[in-house]
């Protein structure tokens, strides 16, 4: 005797599957932006928010407009791209696309601020920066870490230093790292 639920109940176990895939949100790809002005992407958001017309934003065109606002806060912050080296050899380099390098360790500071070499160098990585402003409108840049916790970089008036620390906005500690900018 022959099942004739079994072909029903594959085609639809297939085109659920292909519905899930279709529907899945797309990921902002932010190596678009690399090289844009400001002015090109204020543009390219006000293109989105116009042609809604006051109707609300689909999920893709509300982390599109999003990305694109973190782009036009990365551009407000020129002065931060490009490479950054701490007394120990550590550095950063900070892209325009919101990517930064994160070079290798081959030591770290104790809480008297003696620096302790490690018996290996912790590898380098490649990451994503953001910006943000603290209470008085001074920048802070948030570096992702495999780790979890976050390197933040909160930059008052000076802006070719900044003491490293490690954490989240609210609760954060040095890391006794400090960076000078390149020329």
């Amino acid at each position: 005797m022959r099942f004739p639920f079994v072909p029903l109940l594959c085609l639809c176990v297939l085109s659920s599957l292909l519905m899930a895939g279709c529907s899945q949100k797309k990921t902002p790809n932010p190596d678009e932006l690399r090289g844009k002005s400001k002015e090109e992407v204020q543009q390219m958001r006000e293109e989105i928010l116009s042609a809604k017309e006051g109707k609300e934003l689909t999920v893709e065109e509300t982390a599109r407009v999003e990305m694109l606002r973190e782009q036009e806060r990365r551009l407000e912050n020129a002065w931060i791209f490009g490479e950054w080296r701490e007394r120990h050899g550590h550095r950063l380099i900070f892209r325009d696309d919101g990517t930064v390098s994160v070079g290798a360790r081959g030591g770290a500071y104790d809480e008297l601020g003696v620096y302790k070499f490690f018996s290996s160098e912790e590898p380098s990585y490649e990451s994503v920066w953001a910006v943000f402003y603290d209470a008085s409108g001074d920048p802070v840049i948030v570096v992702e870490q495999p780790t979890g916790e976050n390197l933040i970089y909160p930059f008052h008036k000076d802006r070719n230093s900044v003491y490293e620390q490690v954490g989240d906005l609210q609760t954060s500690r040095e890391t006794g790292c400090y960076y000078t900018k390149n020329q």
